[in-house]
């Protein structure tokens, strides 16, 4: 259950660091201001997703794993 604990963490690190880089760019290269706001708007949608998505491939693990009984 660790394992999969720190495999959850290291993803929802590395999606959040590529969504912030992401925004970054389009803040420092894009011409209009709308561009930074509809890129934070996509990146707050992708990282709630991300974070659902996540939380529930670890749910099944713990129904499946009994980690906090052993």
């Amino acid at each position: 259950m660790t394992s999969v604990t720190g495999w959850v963490v290291l993803t929802w690190l590395k999606i959040t660091v590529s969504l912030g880089l992401g925004v970054a760019g389009v803040w420092l290269f894009a011409d209009r201001p709308g561009y930074t706001l509809t890129a934070v708007i996509v990146a707050g949608l992708v990282e709630v997703w991300a974070i659902k998505a996540l939380a529930r491939e670890w749910a099944y693990e713990a129904r499946t794993a009994w980690w906090w009984s052993a």
